[in-house]
């Protein structure tokens, strides 16, 4: 393809912006550490004979910051990875994993589709604790007129992102819509590559466990993509798009924040 072809493509194509900032006193899963940021370097520490200089900034956060996905080695049950590895024997406290970790996620750029589960039941949000089924999927889908196909990054809106960056999008009140261990093995059984939701963990909560987690990353080896802007998608009624999504190259991390896109 020319270079003149290129642009004429970047210049008729959409393209949707899916993931959140990231800033000092940003809602973050209680369990784990803030997310921080500092200068370390001010403008004026250090200039060139000329009056240049430079600013430079150190952050530190967890994996599981913001918009960001899981890594398989995430999760285990019963000490157990994807595969049937023995968690305790790839795991360190330095170094990480040394199977499964995020840096083994190639660059994600696949089929997406939305399924629009709030906007099918007429909510702006659904209802705190509402658990979406197969059958909640199968009419969300059908009336979009969206069909699943095997390969695809299948993003599911419950209208929970309205609440960010509200402390409460992780303590709300009874609960965080999402999906049920039913709707995850159907999605499974579609041989989707991806699945990913507008909250912080997919699936509905509150839940004595997690059990889709375990079924998607510990069964079937299928990521998880948490805390998606999708409002946008979900006004200009965009269903089907390119996915692309570029995980950083973190050795051994059990996640990694990204900033996924939409190309229309």
């Amino acid at each position: 393809m020319y270079l003149e072809d290129i642009e004429s493509l970047a210049k008729s194509c959409s393209v949707f912006d899916l993931g959140v900032e990231m800033f000092p006193g940003m809602p973050h899963v209680p369990l784990h550490a803030p997310y921080s940021c500092s200068l370390i370097r001010e403008h004026g520490d250090a200039m060139f004979e000329d009056g240049a200089c430079a600013s430079v900034d150190v952050f530190f956060c967890s994996g599981h910051t913001g918009t960001h996905i899981d890594a398989i080695c995430h999760i285990s049950k019963d000490m157990q990875l994807y595969n049937g590895v023995d968690a305790t024997k790839v795991q360190n406290k330095i170094n990480g994993f040394s199977e499964y970790g995020i840096e083994t996620v190639a660059p994600i750029c696949r089929r997406g589709v939305l399924i629009d589960v709030a906007r099918h039941f007429g909510k702006e949000i659904l209802e705190p604790g509402r658990a979406i089924g197969r059958d909640d999927l199968l009419k969300a889908s059908a009336s979009q007129g969206t069909e699943i196909k095997s390969g695809d990054v299948v993003l599911i809106r419950t209208g929970h992102m309205q609440i960010w960056p509200n402390k409460e999008f992780y303590t709300q009140r009874g609960g965080v819509p999402g999906i049920n261990l039913d709707a995850a093995r159907w999605l499974s059984d579609q041989g989707i590559a991806m699945v990913g939701s507008d909250n912080f963990g997919v699936e509905v909560m509150p839940n004595p466990s997690i059990p889709v987690h375990c079924h998607m990353l510990v069964d079937h080896g299928i990521h998880l993509i948490e805390i998606l802007m999708l409002e946008e998608l979900s006004q200009t009624r965009t269903y089907e798009f390119l996915f692309v999504c570029l995980p950083l190259k973190l050795r051994g991390g059990t996640g990694s924040p990204v900033r996924p896109v939409a190309i229309v």
